[in-house]
């Protein structure tokens, strides 16, 4: 058995398992959406500024290794049929541009982010937005026009260090999916990815490797399953209900 344990809500299943052993078992997606760990370097540097917390670590969970930022990439383009969309380091990023999978770099600009904590610097404002496409079928935006920048405030009060915000994850999927697609994140976390997919109307398969983080996701899908009244919507597009990519 590849994973710890499996649990089915509706159109959501959850693997509690390291992602590297899951994916290759799984079939083909219509899209991935995720948040990876960063580097090593990225994760020394993130300092909470919290109470009595403040300047300690603020990430605990490990970081990654170019080569297994790499193996990770190749194993999500290999079970995607289409996009692959990931808020990523940009030292990850950088070492995808002559891949052919590349396609562009966006970028999450934050409103609100963290000051920066030794104050002798700019604060970090954005994260990077890596966009790649598997090739298996067109590759279609539904923006139209629209650019690959997303201005969304940071999650206040989150359940997980590095959560995402449910309206960036919303754009991700209007922008890059369409409604009764399969959408895969290898790096569950707390089940943002997951908890939107139930509002908009998309299937969902996620992957943890913390049983704590597990517990927290699938205690949002079941929520997310059992209330009918959410509804995000899409951006308006310019010019063109969806625009095709060559």
């Amino acid at each position: 058995m590849t994973y710890q344990r499996k649990e089915q809500i509706g159109d959501c299943t959850l693997y509690l398992g390291d992602c590297l052993d899951i994916l290759p078992t799984l079939d083909l997606v219509d899209a991935v959406v995720t948040d990876p760990p960063y580097s090593d370097n990225t994760h020394k540097m993130a300092k909470t500024n919290k109470g009595s917390g403040h300047g300690k670590k603020l990430i605990t969970f490990a970081s990654l290794s170019d080569d297994d930022f790499r193996s990770i990439v190749r194993s999500c383009i290999s079970v995607t049929r289409g996009w692959v969309v990931m808020t990523c380091d940009y030292r990850h990023a950088a070492l995808m541009y002559d891949d052919p999978a590349f396609v562009r770099l966006g970028a999450w600009v934050k409103p609100n982010p963290m000051p920066q904590i030794s104050a002798d610097r700019p604060g970090q404002g954005f994260e990077t937005v890596l966009c790649l496409h598997a090739g298996k079928v067109k590759k279609k935006w539904f923006r139209g026009g629209g650019s690959g920048v997303w201005t969304v405030p940071v999650v206040t009060g989150a359940l997980v260090p590095t959560q995402k915000p449910e309206t960036l994850i919303g754009s991700f999927l209007s922008d890059f999916t369409e409604a009764g697609e399969t959408i895969l994140d290898p790096f569950m976390g707390s089940g943002t990815t997951g908890a939107v997919c139930v509002k908009s109307g998309r299937k969902f398969i996620g992957i943890e490797s913390d049983p704590e983080r597990f517990e927290i996701a699938l205690s949002r899908m079941k929520s997310a399953s059992v209330q009918t009244d959410f509804f995000i919507p899409r951006p308006v597009k310019p010019t063109q209900e969806a625009m095709d990519l060559d």
